[in-house]
């Protein structure tokens, strides 16, 4: 496949001339937790697997997967090797074992 070459014109239309800055919210972020029945499944590492690739790799692993169907819902396996899905709604939390 050969490389291709886009060139990207600014519309000036769209700039804001009075534009001053972007400023970093301190709001603070909203955090849920809710008990289960049974832990999150962790990956553990064994001791020979900890190079850089691997921490790489699985350092930053989340648990936590989008559900390709449902905008507002998460699946995880836990600790029993059950596959649960968390449906996170702005009032409510719910969980469904599939």
């Amino acid at each position: 496949m050969a490389a291709s070459n886009y060139s990207l014109k600014v519309n000036r239309e769209l700039l804001d001339p009075d534009f001053e800055s972007y400023r970093l919210s301190l709001d603070p972020i909203p955090t849920y937790s809710i008990e289960l029945d049974s832990a999150v499944e962790e990956l553990k590492l064994k001791d020979s697997l900890y190079t850089l690739e691997h921490m790489q790799a699985f350092g930053m692993f989340n648990y936590l997967h989008l559900d390709p169907w449902y905008s507002d819902s998460v699946v995880f396996v836990d600790a029993k090797g059950q596959v649960l899905s968390l449906t996170v709604t702005l009032r409510s939390v719910a969980i469904l074992a599939c």
